[in-house]
Formats: C-alpha cells, structure tokens, sequence
C-alpha cells in the first residue's frame, strides 16, 4: 500500500515538473509580469471599460449624472460635452478632463468624479483556499491578490504560483516562488485586471493529507 502511494507522489512530482520547466521562472519571470509599474502610483484606482461613474458638476445638476457606465470603447457620453474618454484615467483625472471641456461652456466649472461599481477582477484558482473571480482596485500585487482567495491551502506548491496574462493580445505565462517574495528576495510583481493566477499542489503534501485522512483512527495536521 505504502509502495503504491510513494509510486503515485513521484509521478504527481515528475508530472508537474516536467509541466513547469519552461516557464519562466525567478529574474526571467519579471520580464513578462513586471513589478516596476505597481509603485509608479500606489492606491491609485484607474477607471477601466463597464465601470459605473458619477460624475457631478456644482451647481449644475443638468450635468451631473450618476451611475452611468463607461462603455467597452472605454468613453463616457456626458451632457454638453459629449464623448470624455475614461479609461486609464483615475477619478481625479477625469475631472481634470471634464471640468477642463466644460470651461468651453462655463466661466469657472467645478467637477467631481466618483467610481461607484468596479468590473475589473482577476481570476484566482488553485491550491488557495476560496478559489473565485474577485474584483480588485485597479493595480495590485500578487500577494495582495492571494489575499483575496484567503491565502494558499496546506496542500499548495508555492514556488508555482503561475499569473497568466493576455499581452499585445497572446497569452503569456511567468511563475513565481510566493515563500522567496514573502521573505523578501524577489519584489512582489503587479497583478492588472483580467488576470488569471493559479498555485499549483504539493504533490508530497497533498497524497499525505488524502492517505491520512482514509485513517479513522488519527488526527492529523500538516505544516
């Protein structure tokens, strides 16, 4: 029985070594999901297409509008000055860019923007323990994104936390060791909507945990 469990482990590890070898790993990771952009502007939520905004013009509230949606080109229709281009913008910038199209019609507009539903999520799934589609501010970080699913299970490998990301429209791939980032040897990279993270299993661990818990006569708890 032992023997038969030992079997099916080394194969497991061979399986998903063999799968993992040519991602790019460590340094070379980097080069496909940097990490530079994600303290150009921290906190910063940029507005992406399906977005829902209001946007309100003081003292004028033929203007203002609330809840309206920024559409799948990425603009705003707005009263009077038509079509404001949203996407990539924070809050304060389209302001910036509203109010700015408004002096055209009004001696000294005054505009504030505010985002009332965010529709930009990643993908989370994997050995983390609530895998699921989860909404995030915009720019974040792999290890806030873990968060998010509560953080790996007993059973996840992860020096193979996978972020799968579509550039220049093909999908690209780079894995990433969670316990080197964690103690600081590697910078944690940036995680953009529309990404899709996957941690791997243990192999090890996790046939320990599906044998022992076949046992009714033991407890266990696996470090």
């Amino acid at each position: 029985m032992f023997k038969g469990i030992a079997l099916a482990v080394f194969c497991l590890t061979c399986a998903a070594c063999s799968a993992r070898s040519g991602l790019p790993l460590g340094p070379q990771a980097y080069s496909v999901i940097p990490v530079e952009q994600a303290t150009a502007s921290p906190g910063v939520y940029l507005i992406g297409p399906l977005d829902t905004v209001s946007v309100n013009v003081f003292r004028e509230p033929q203007l203002s509008v609330t809840n309206l949606q920024v559409d799948t080109g990425g603009e705003l229709m707005l009263p009077l000055v038509g079509k404001v281009r949203a996407t990539g913008e924070s809050a304060a910038g389209l302001s910036d860019r509203i109010q700015t199209q408004l002096r055209r019609y009004l001696k000294h507009p005054s505009v504030s923007v505010s985002v009332t539903s965010n529709s930009q999520t990643i993908a989370i799934e994997g050995g983390v323990t609530q895998p699921g589609i989860y909404p995030i501010p915009g720019r974040s970080s792999l290890i806030e994104a873990l968060a998010l699913a509560r953080g790996p299970t007993v059973v996840a490998a992860q020096d193979e936390v996978l972020v799968f990301r579509k550039l220049n429209g093909k999908r690209a791939v780079a894995r990433f060791d969670m316990r080197l980032i964690r103690m600081g040897r590697f910078p944690d990279p940036e995680i953009l909507p529309g990404d899709r993270i996957v941690v791997g299993y243990n192999g090890l661990k996790e046939a320990y945990v599906n044998f022992i818990s076949r046992m009714p006569f033991f407890s266990y708890r696996v470090q």
